[in-house]
């Protein structure tokens, strides 16, 4: 009987130092927002003094492509073109990106040293044509197209693919049943108002 006149004493003191601890809480945290309402009324928000800044919301570049590039059962000297669109439908932003292409997959080796697998692209920010060779299936680096190029608001870059499994004139057994995937990924990086 003893032991639980202790035991409800011990328990009460817990209960009571926990509520202190509760109260004393609830304290510090109206002190502190009492402390930031003052801090934020010292600025004089509404006074000559006030600077208001709000910014923009700039919409991501749009990537249109007409039709995929796939290619199914080549033969040496099968290829296939598309175009695609990256536009920028900001009203007043000019806004950078830069564009890789990304290897997903790859297995196509070459013959003797000598690619079979090329990509060809041209248009756009590009300041001459670009071949990529796929060939190397061991290198699956995302490869560079453009970096930080500035798209003007509303402007438009169109780019021209061409994928090409090249006749090389001689047996090319070893890229029997072989297979490429990759994707183009265009990574927005700086938005200015007035392009630079």
């Amino acid at each position: 009987m003893e032991n639980d006149i202790k035991l409800k004493e011990e328990n009460n003191k817990k209960k009571m130092i926990l509520l202190i601890l509760g109260a004393l809480t609830v304290v510090i945290a109206l002190i502190g927002a009492t402390f930031a309402y003052f801090t934020a009324a010292i600025n004089n928000v509404n006074g000559p003094q006030s600077v208001t800044l709000t910014t923009t919301t700039v919409q991501g570049l749009n990537y249109i492509a007409q039709e995929p590039l796939a290619l199914v059962n080549i033969l040496p000297g099968s290829s296939a073109e598309t175009s695609f669109t990256i536009d920028n439908p900001n009203a007043s932003a000019t806004v950078r990106y830069s564009m890789n292409l990304v290897t997903d997959y790859n297995d196509f080796e070459t013959t003797d040293g000598v690619g079979q697998l090329m990509l060809t692209i041209s248009g756009g920010k590009l300041e001459t044509t670009k071949i990529l060779d796929l060939t190397d299936g061991r290198d699956t680096s995302d490869r560079p197209i453009v970096v930080e190029v500035p798209l003007a608001a509303g402007e438009v870059d169109t780019y021209h693919v061409k994928i090409e499994f090249v006749e090389l004139g001689v047996l090319q057994n070893t890229n029997r049943s072989k297979n490429y995937v990759g994707h183009f990924d265009v990574i927005q990086s700086i938005t200015t108002p007035n392009g630079y």
